[in-house]
């Protein structure tokens, strides 16, 4: 009987194919990426036609209701002796100011009394504050049948956060009217029946969202001179292409500064680095308005990315030094 048994047979180690993971990661990030572009792009296009039409700029709201004017209560209105509009002209990032355009004409049966209003930039510390916050006074003699004039008023903000900063104006009214040698103050009931205020955003870089009434007790303190008229929540926002395009301009730029650290060889690499960071930079000129001279997140996201192209550069210098010095291959093993 013969004890020699027949040898096993050799068993083929398993390989796991993951030379293919990377190109399909890469493949799984250019299609989501591209999937992103086609569904953004057409809502960038719409804002866009928003504002170039400057849409916006014919919408009046009534203050402080924040309702659009419509053309059967002007009609209705006729009768009315004073018409105001404040109306958004500019707005300082920089300094945190609007200026506001107020203008308008006064009908009135005999003469017309001397109005003094104030205009307030209010916010949301009544139960805190004790002066008068920042305001702009502004005085209608009789002898101002038409009038415009123009004032400056606080904004809250942060210009840091563009695109994706908004300002905010809680605009307050006050005011007293010199009749037959006496102060009256006004009352929102007496202004209602003499006069119409509307709010309106001519602006040419915001949008402004629908004004909002705020309740007077919100924002009146004890210490205050004077009743206000009324209060309006007025929000401006960059419109909503440039966020999508700031968006989509980095990503894009992000992947192709990963893709030149990866596949160009280390010469073109050492020597394109410089263009590359000048390019990657440059994309900043389109994306921020030169009225912005702070740091924004467009400036921290772009230094991330150029961050991350030194980083990539640095490792594989050190990976083509370390295989030209013929030293061991770098091993990673996982501990038992």
């Amino acid at each position: 009987m013969d004890d020699q048994t027949a040898p096993a047979p050799d068993v083929a180690p398993v390989i796991r194919p993951r030379a293919h993971l990377w190109p399909r990661l890469a493949l799984v990030q250019a299609v989501l990426l591209l999937a992103a572009v086609v569904i953004a792009l057409p809502v960038a296009f719409r804002s866009m036609g928003i504002l170039v039409t400057d849409g916006q700029a014919r919408t009046l709201f009534d203050f402080p209701g924040g309702q659009p004017a419509t053309t059967n209560e002007t009609k209705a209105e006729a009768e009315t002796e004073s018409y105001f509009n404040i109306a958004a002209i500019d707005l300082d990032e920089d300094q945190g100011s609007i200026t506001l355009a107020i203008s308008g004409h006064r009908v009135c049966p005999d003469t017309c009394a001397t109005l003094n209003f104030i205009l307030v930039s209010l916010d949301d510390d009544a139960d805190v504050r004790r002066a008068l916050p920042p305001s702009a006074p502004l005085t209608l003699t009789a002898d101002q049948p038409v009038f415009s004039q123009t004032v400056q008023l606080p904004v809250r903000g942060q210009p840091s956060q563009y695109p994706f900063d908004d300002y905010l104006l809680w605009l307050g009214l006050a005011g007293t009217v010199d009749e037959a040698g006496e102060t009256i103050p006004l009352t929102a009931e007496l202004l209602a029946e003499r006069a119409i205020i509307t709010t309106q955003n001519q602006l040419r870089d915001y949008l402004m969202q629908p004004p909002v009434p705020i309740a007077l007790d919100r924002v009146t303190a004890i210490t205050d001179p004077q009743e206000f008229l009324g209060v309006q929540q007025l929000r401006f926002e960059r419109p909503v292409h440039q966020e999508i395009l700031s968006v989509l301009l980095i990503l894009l730029i992000a992947v192709s500064a990963v893709m030149a650290v990866a596949m160009r060889s280390m010469s073109d690499l050492l020597i394109g680095v410089g263009s590359l960071i000048l390019g990657i930079w440059g994309v900043r000129s389109v994306l921020v308005p030169s009225s912005l001279p702070m740091v924004t997140s467009i400036d921290l996201a772009l230094s991330m990315i150029i961050l991350f192209v030194l980083l990539g550069l640095s490792f594989r210098t050190a990976l083509h030094f370390h295989h030209q010095s013929e030293l061991p291959p770098v091993t990673w093993r996982r501990r038992g």
